[in-house]
């Protein structure tokens, strides 16, 4: 591309081209023999894509050409056996909006810059409120780049109204802050006490059940303990969808005790928001109306594509009385104060992620998300009773959400003793899902948990089949049993 074309030339030979290679990268994801990952190790991967940056022009059909080898070589989170994170699968209407997003190009501080989206914006985070059970009159939120500034949102503003100086005044005006959290908690939570000055080690975990839900006795005795030790209690965050284990925090309790206790209440729902539009899965969130805030992730339960997270607040004025700087050069206020998203925001400059909710909400309504989403805790109940039936497998933690963790153990050594077993175990656990992401066949991630490599399947995508699952179960068998 020499420059000397003009970008409607450009564009028009680059636009059908690659929307063809998107047919066809998504045309792939029907077929059974794609792979979820062409996995080259990083120097092979390196030659394969060319990464070379000259001093001249290349061509367009050069940068087709990496385009295409971008696509063969990049993880198909679209892909019915991608089992990996907590996303996956693949939203047309979310993907237009996308593409919308980045013609239109704008950013979000102000309504005289994205006049569109600064009124989508405000209509989705309304809905969104509703579907959290704020009652009229309460409710504000904004959209961030993922769950983590959303989270980090919420501790910011708990510290605002503990501490109301620390905006001016800045950390010396604190008195040993602390927050609790599960154990099993999101890092994002203790990186944002890091963030606010707090210190990692402000972050107190508390104990789980068996299935990985917070401890409510364990919290009041916590907070109990930290206000005798001369500390600040701040804020309590439960979890709507635990990384691992999947599991729901019981709100409604852990709600109780941060009104006895004056405590700001966040509840982290980045993976597991998408419960709300269920008629059978919403009671794993009863209470949560009581939440001073909310994170919500459409980009995980929901299928939108990355990145569309929300933090949402109960009071309105919050994010403004937090985080506003009222720089008079950008707020102009002409069509009124609450039209500029701008002051809300820790950015400045900030994507029209709004436009793929809106254009999806438009493609599947709310039924449209209750089926997607019962639909995976179908497949997640389905995996479990497969589990169930076969032998050398076994589930580490009873599933509460869409997740399901469990480890196998290979014929010869089902009569190990116990220490030996779970050594065993975790040992497979990690040779095999390294077999599994090489051979492309499955990707499926672990985590130590309750002492051993576990693997952890995430029901993310409801094309998944109950031929997908017994693949992998077939494909862990395979590997397992010729290990040394």
């Amino acid at each position: 591309m020499t420059g000397k074309t003009s970008p409607e030339s450009e564009l028009a030979r680059l636009l059908p081209p690659t929307v063809r290679l998107a047919l066809e990268y998504f045309a792939a994801l029907e077929d059974p023999a794609t792979p979820v990952v062409e996995y080259l190790p990083p120097p092979a991967l390196q030659e394969a894509l060319g990464l070379s940056f000259g001093s001249e022009a290349q061509s367009i059909d050069a940068i087709l050409a990496a385009a295409k080898t971008t696509l063969r070589y990049s993880v198909r989170t679209g892909h019915p056996r991608f089992f990996n994170q907590l996303y996956g699968g693949v939203d047309p209407a979310g993907i237009l909006g996308e593409w919308i997003t980045a013609l239109v190009n704008t950013s979000m501080y102000t309504f005289e810059a994205a006049p569109v989206g600064t009124l989508v914006e405000t209509a989705l985070i309304e809905r969104m409120n509703r579907c959290v059970g704020y009652t009229a009159g309460e409710g504000e939120g904004i959209f961030t780049p993922g769950g983590t500034i959303s989270n980090l949102m919420a501790l910011l503003a708990a510290r605002h109204r503990v501490f109301p100086d620390a905006k001016r005044l800045g950390i010396h005006a604190l008195e040993q802050p602390v927050v609790f959290l599960s154990a099993e908690a999101h890092y994002s939570t203790p990186r944002a006490a890091s963030v606010a000055g707090f210190g990692t080690d402000a972050a107190i975990p508390i104990a789980t059940d068996p299935v990985g839900r917070m401890i409510p006795s364990a919290l009041d005795q916590a907070i109990t303990a930290a206000k005798r030790n001369g500390q600040t209690p701040v804020m309590i965050v439960a979890t709507s969808g635990t990384t691992v284990p999947g599991a729901f925090d019981p709100i409604d309790p852990i709600a109780d005790i941060a009104e006895r206790h004056d405590l700001w209440l966040h509840v982290d729902a980045s993976f597991g928001g998408g419960v709300l539009f269920s008629d059978r899965h919403r009671h794993l969130m009863a209470g949560v109306e009581r939440a001073e805030s909310v994170t919500w992730n459409p980009h995980k339960m929901m299928g939108l594509p990355l990145a569309c997270s929300a933090i949402l607040m109960r009071v309105p004025g919050t994010l403004e009385a937090t985080n506003g700087m009222h720089a008079e050069y950008l707020f102009h206020g002409a069509e009124g104060p609450t039209c500029d998203l701008g002051d809300l925001s820790l950015q400045c400059g900030r994507r029209v992620d709004a436009f793929k909710l809106w254009f999806s909400w438009m493609a599947l309504g709310d039924m449209g998300y209750a089926r997607r989403v019962d639909r995976l805790f179908d497949l997640a109940h389905t995996f479990q009773g497969m589990l169930d039936e076969r032998p050398g497998f076994h589930i580490i933690r009873e599933p509460e959400g869409t997740n399901v963790c469990f480890r196998y153990l290979p014929s010869a050594d089902r009569s190990l003793a116990e220490e030996a077993r779970l050594r065993r175990e975790s040992d497979v656990t990690l040779a095999v899902r390294r077999r599994l992401l090489t051979s492309g066949r499955f990707m499926i991630n672990y985590a130590t948990l309750d002492g051993a490599a576990t693997f952890r399947i995430v029901m993310s995508n409801p094309r998944t089949t109950d031929v997908d699952l017994g693949g992998l179960l077939d494909a862990i068998e395979e590997f397992a049993e010729v290990l040394p």
